[in-house]
């Protein structure tokens, strides 16, 4: 069978931008997506408003970078920025989302009323049950594990494949009990995606409000935030957004700014931050109502510079460029006799292929000994080619991996 042929080979017009692909091949982007020169411009940008105009800064540039950076994340999510909460993490974007819910859990009258005004249709009592699944990532369920003393269940539906879970699996989960379904838009280990729409009204039919975890899929996975009814929306731009740790966002839908209201806060969700009340909390009539201290400027910058280049190269080439390549490592890896733990139809998989492997720390401490950086989770070894990969250094992966776990098949060159 033919090896699929990748569009969008313009894109590797980009490769000089990134340092990191003169060092490596690197195909880890679903860990740490590689460095462009652009947020290196935006840092020294940063220092030298440092420099020049120390605690100034804050008002001249800074203040306005953060407001640009919540607009970059706005633009490619269909939203306006004002509706973007920025974070050190997505686990300090879930604290301050399960603060919100805490009077659900109890559940508070008034806090249900305003969930009913808000059109979600809850009943009385508590509601103490958060879903989530097997195969997502720790953070999510760890926020509300640690509120078991509080009453708070944590369901986990398992998976039966190994790769994916299915709707009906969640819905089966979803009672008058639970205020939340927290759930990945791209699993952090098989690389599928789940259906979201589907999810959204299930939880809409059922009074629960929907949570996804769209680390792994945004700057990859074309969404637009502004015509779904995703309730509450985390991510960051260590993987796919080429920015690097430090920095994270929040998005609630506006609908529900007024039924869920944090008592995780901070000084910058202050509708009037700069009158340095200490006795007035007046939450920001945005989403800036879910941020909390001061956030991480030099992070924020080399942010900015990711995100210029994925404004620039547009969410939808980026994936078809970075779904192609994982097709041709799939049918490179099947013709090696690879065991392919992955979703086969591109529609349904995000960045991530994995492959099989009983020792895969040894197998991918072997391969960055030859200059090749994957990564490794339970059981698989863990490959994501981004756009800037080349065709050959597919290849050459595939090859390499099929050396050392014994792979049939002819060599590629």
């Amino acid at each position: 069978m033919p090896t699929p042929t990748p569009r969008h080979a313009e894109l590797l017009e980009h490769r000089a931008e990134f340092p990191l692909l003169e060092a490596a091949v690197y195909l880890n982007t679903c860990s740490l997506g590689a460095r462009t020169e652009r947020s290196r411009r935006h840092l020294e940008e940063f220092l030298s408003g440092w420099d020049n105009l120390g605690a100034r800064a804050w008002y001249r540039e800074w203040l306005g970078e953060l407001t640009a950076l919540r607009d970059d994340f706005g633009a490619i999510l269909g939203v306006p920025g004002s509706e973007i909460s920025l974070a050190a993490s997505v686990s300090a974007a879930l604290a301050v989302v399960a603060s919100t819910l805490d009077p659900l859990h109890r559940g508070d009258d008034a806090a249900l009323g305003r969930l009913r005004d808000a059109g979600v249709p809850v009943g009385s009592g508590p509601r103490k049950r958060v879903v989530t699944t097997a195969l997502d990532f720790p953070t999510i369920g760890h926020q509300w594990l640690a509120r078991e003393s509080l009453g708070v269940e944590l369901v986990v539906v398992p998976t039966g494949d190994g790769l994916t879970v299915s709707v009906d699996d969640i819905a089966a989960a979803i009672d008058e009990r639970t205020a939340l379904v927290a759930i990945g838009h791209v699993f952090f280990t098989s690389g599928a995606l789940n259906d979201l729409d589907a999810l959204s009204a299930v939880c809409r039919e059922r009074g629960a409000l929907l949570l996804v975890d769209a680390y792994q899929a945004t700057g990859l996975v074309p969404t637009n935030l502004g015509t779904s009814d995703i309730d509450l929306y985390v991510s960051g731009t260590l993987k796919w957004l080429h920015g690097g740790p430090g920095t994270a966002f929040l998005r609630v839908r506006p609908g529900l700014w007024d039924a869920l209201l944090p008592t995780t806060t901070g000084w910058f969700s202050s509708a009037r931050q700069f009158d340095f009340a200490v006795d007035a909390l007046d939450l920001a009539a945005d989403g800036r109502r879910y941020e909390l201290g001061t956030p991480s400027v030099p992070s924020a910058a080399i942010a900015r510079g990711g995100m210029e280049l994925v404004r620039e190269i547009g969410v939808e080439r980026l994936s078809e460029r970075t779904r192609d390549l994982g097709d041709l490592l799939i049918a490179l890896a099947d013709a090696r006799g690879l065991e392919v733990r992955a979703i086969r139809d591109p529609e349904r998989r995000g960045g991530i292929v994995a492959i099989g492997a009983d020792d895969p720390r040894s197998v991918v401490n072997a391969l960055a000994d030859e200059g090749i950086i994957v990564d490794f989770r339970p059981g698989i070894v863990r490959c994501s080619p981004a756009f800037y990969n080349t065709e050959a250094e597919v290849e050459r992966l595939v090859d390499r991996l099929a050396f050392h776990l014994g792979g049939a098949g002819v060599t590629v060159s």
